[in-house]
């Protein structure tokens, strides 16, 4: 199966606290790691960014970036606002 294809299928089948449905498009300067994938929950995105103190990591699927995730948009979809 094509790389695309397969990522679509894998973001059509997540959950609502998934990476995925908060990620942002990647960038060229951003590091591929740490990362996460897709699909993991956000808050191993949480748990990686405060280990490594980024405030931004790649997503991944297929060991390629489909985007970012950002710490201030995975710490609102558990409730806590930060300024």
């Amino acid at each position: 199966m094509a790389f695309g294809l397969q990522c679509l299928l894998i973001m059509h089948t997540q959950t609502l606290n998934c990476v995925g449905k908060i990620m942002l498009p990647a960038t060229r300067e951003l590091a591929l790691e740490p990362s996460v994938h897709l699909n993991d929950p956000v808050t191993t995105a949480i748990e990686v960014m405060i280990r490594h103190n980024r405030d931004t990591i790649a997503v991944l699927c297929n060991k390629r970036p489909v985007g970012q995730v950002r710490l201030r948009d995975a710490f609102a979809v558990i409730g806590i606002r930060v300024s």
